[in-house]
């Protein structure tokens, strides 16, 4: 199942209130700021995976990451080495 940015911060949120947490009570628990804490309840994807991670350990919230088998792509060509991009005297 697929989840959107939106419908992970309802969980979250639902699951913080229903503990009886402030935001901010959840974001110190979490040892994260409180507008990071805000952003991840509002379902803004730019937040930290390790943000994500700290909150949901906190809620005892477990997230599964599963491949996509209806969608699988093999990448066309192999992902460029880093030094693929770095001039002559750099390497």
């Amino acid at each position: 199942m697929t989840v959107t940015p939106h419908e992970l911060a309802s969980r979250i949120r639902d699951a913080r209130t229903s503990r009886g947490l402030t935001l901010k009570e959840l974001a110190d628990l979490a040892g994260i700021g409180k507008t990071a804490m805000f952003d991840l309840e509002h379902g803004n994807p730019g937040v930290r995976l390790n943000t994500l991670l700290a909150v949901l350990h906190i809620l005892d919230i477990e997230l599964t990451l599963s491949p996509n088998s209806n969608n699988s792509v093999e990448p066309s060509a192999p992902y460029p080495s880093p030094a693929d991009d770095l001039p002559d005297h750099l390497l």
